[in-house]
């Protein structure tokens, strides 16, 4: 079973930044949780979220070739929660994009209103190849790719 944590990729610019959308369902996930807390996608998957969606950026400026592996990541702060029916944006913003390592930024809004940072994630590139089949990452980038349309899912500047 593979878990997609990118739902849209809306824009891109090679080793520069990216900006992509992940949609929870109502039944996608159980997300409940006790003692009558509302249900939430789990801050941990949330980063997930971010990490995949930097992760596509390092694939999709080394035409397939590379993609990264997470070293660490310096500071994260949630600011609230993602819940189920909500949309969340996302964007990636690269520091530095170097072979020994790409280091990155990311945010994530749900309704305008910034909900997850992370900041100073350092991923290691290494061969695609290795882990997965680039064909089959190109064929999934055709699926998930959707240019900016609308206002309603433009990423912030």
């Amino acid at each position: 079973m593979k878990f997609r944590f990118v739902d849209k990729i809306l824009s891109w610019q090679p080793q520069k930044r990216i900006c992509g959308v992940k949609s929870i369902s109502f039944e996608e996930y159980d997300l409940k949780t006790g003692l009558g807390e509302e249900s939430h996608f789990p801050e941990s998957l949330l980063m997930e979220c971010l990490f995949q969606l930097g992760n596509w950026l390092i694939m999709l400026s080394s035409d397939f070739t590379q993609m990264g592996l997470l070293l660490r990541i310096q500071h994260v702060q949630f600011h609230d929660r993602f819940r189920p029916g909500q949309n969340l944006l996302m964007e990636v913003k690269v520091r530095r994009f170097r072979p020994d390592g790409v280091l990155f930024d990311g945010k994530a809004w749900v309704d305008k209103e910034e909900i997850a940072t992370g900041e100073g994630c350092l991923a290691l590139p290494c061969e695609l190849a290795d882990y997965y089949d680039p064909q089959y990452q190109r064929v999934l980038f055709s699926e998930i790719y959707q240019p900016v349309n609308s206002k309603k899912e433009k990423c912030h500047d």
